[in-house]
């Protein structure tokens, strides 16, 4: 379902063509994609069954997760068995914070979980209060954590017609449409390990359930079919 200028299409037709719809990062692409970035493939996990190499100091994550979803953070802490350990994460204000309290086992290995509240990109280690150097020479990992949305896409019987932002709708053009959004908003989406950072070109979805529609352009990235759950983020680019 999208915003497509009311002047050219009756809302009745936008809202059951929708409906049929349903069904890190590299070089800017050429110009009818909206401005979107190349789809990056992110690497599976070792997280879920590895704990790094015995004998030193490692942390393990998966690279992307969900507000609200069980993040597993695994690792080892050589010397320290049976020792208390603390899950920090770094607040750009206020340094490093402490979130889950744990205890190492009698392998030297720890398994931490923890769910993650807000979004953003996260700085996360793991250190044994009290000891000497125990904190600089925390080994940190790093983890993209996104807000889930339902979504679906949109783009046949559109193709040819102008978007609410002012583009003209292809089989090609990678972007999003929302409610509200500002046009060119740069958003960051996730999906089955795959992220993209693309623009809202237009207004939508329409549907009640639906926070998200992906033109075709963005979906075929994505390996996106139908309606699901996505993982979505405001995209700041680093400063420079």
């Amino acid at each position: 379902m999208t915003g497509l200028r009311p002047d050219r299409v009756p809302l009745a037709v936008a809202l059951f063509a929708g409906l049929c719809g349903c069904g890190s990062l590299a070089a800017p692409a050429a110009a009818q994609t909206g401005g979107a970035q190349i789809p990056v493939q992110i690497p599976p996990s070792v997280a879920p069954i590895g704990y790094g190499e015995q004998g030193t100091r490692s942390i393990l994550v998966a690279p992307t997760a969900l507000v609200g979803d069980v993040l597993h953070v695994r690792g080892t802490l050589p010397g320290m068995a049976r020792r208390g350990a603390v899950l920090q994460r770094l607040d750009e204000r206020r340094g490093w914070r402490t979130v889950v309290r744990a205890r190492v086992r009698s392998s030297t290995r720890f398994l931490i979980r923890w769910r993650p509240a807000r979004t953003g990109r996260t700085s996360l280690r793991v250190v044994v209060p009290r000891r000497a150097g125990a904190a600089a020479a925390a080994p940190v990992a790093t983890v993209n954590v996104y807000r889930p949305a339902q979504a679906t896409f949109y783009g046949p019987g559109f193709y040819g017609r102008q978007t609410y932002c002012g583009q003209t709708l292809t089989m090609q053009l990678v972007g999003v449409a929302h409610r509200w959004m500002e046009c060119g908003t740069r958003v960051s989406i996730v999906f089955e390990r795959r992220e993209i950072v693309v623009p809202v070109v237009d207004r939508g979805p329409f549907h009640a359930g639906y926070d998200w529609d992906l033109t075709q352009g963005t979906a075929d990235a994505l390996g996106f079919v139908g309606s699901g759950t996505i993982g979505y983020a405001r995209f700041d680019p680093p400063p420079g």
